[in-house]
């Protein structure tokens, strides 16, 4: 799958995650990709700043993370706080509890997706693209 061409067809995301690591692996992966934009913030405040501006498809977000989590920041997300333009955005987790509490917080505040540390590029692409399909089936 490495030879595989990723396009997501000028999708912009938001990656949410405080460890520089996995920023600098999802940033590598997503420049690696085709028509593929994002930007990316240290925390769940800084994300909620970010969202101030129009035209995000899709947020990547931590889970554990100081200043504001990835449960408070989805569900801020999810109760209108950054506009009606969001509030359905398709959020994944990347997250490295993957434990059955985890996953039943984070579908309770609206989290569509759960993915492992680190996260298999192709995995990611799967993913995204299930979740955007996923998006436009129920809209139609």
């Amino acid at each position: 799958m490495e030879n595989s061409i990723f396009d997501l067809g000028g999708k912009r995301l938001l990656i949410v995650d405080d460890d520089p690591v996995i920023r600098l692996i999802l940033k590598v992966t997503f420049k690696a990709w085709q028509n593929t934009w994002f930007d990316m913030a240290v925390n769940g405040a800084a994300a909620l700043e970010r969202l101030k501006t129009p035209g995000y498809d899709l947020i990547l977000m931590d889970l554990q993370m100081p200043v504001l989590d990835g449960y408070e920041t989805t569900h801020a997300i999810r109760s209108g706080h950054c506009g009606s333009e969001y509030q359905k955005i398709p959020i994944i987790a990347i997250t490295a509890d993957l434990s059955e509490i985890a996953r039943s917080k984070g579908l309770s505040v609206g989290i569509d997706e759960f993915l492992s540390k680190p996260v298999d590029g192709a995995t990611l692409y799967a993913t995204i693209q299930y979740l955007f399909h996923n998006r436009r089936s129920k809209a139609g």
